[in-house]
């Protein structure tokens, strides 16, 4: 298995390019991880919302005495 290094010369480091995969698309994966990123929170916020507001439903009212102990 090649790397693509065949001197360790110094003009030949200068010459070589990126050896690693996908090289040109940083950008797009950074801009579709923070937008799935984004994404995942508005997503549990909805959730934790979701299941808050059926806590609250549940205690009609009585969220006091269920605080007190009562």
């Amino acid at each position: 298995m090649s790397t693509g290094v065949e001197s360790w010369s110094a003009e030949s480091i200068a010459k070589m390019d990126a050896l690693y995969p996908f090289v040109g698309s940083e950008v797009l994966l950074t801009i579709i991880g923070v937008v799935v990123w984004i994404g995942w929170h508005i997503w549990q916020i909805m959730a934790e919302n979701a299941g808050y507001d059926e806590q609250v439903a549940k205690l009609q009212g009585n969220l006091p005495k269920a605080v007190s102990g009562d």
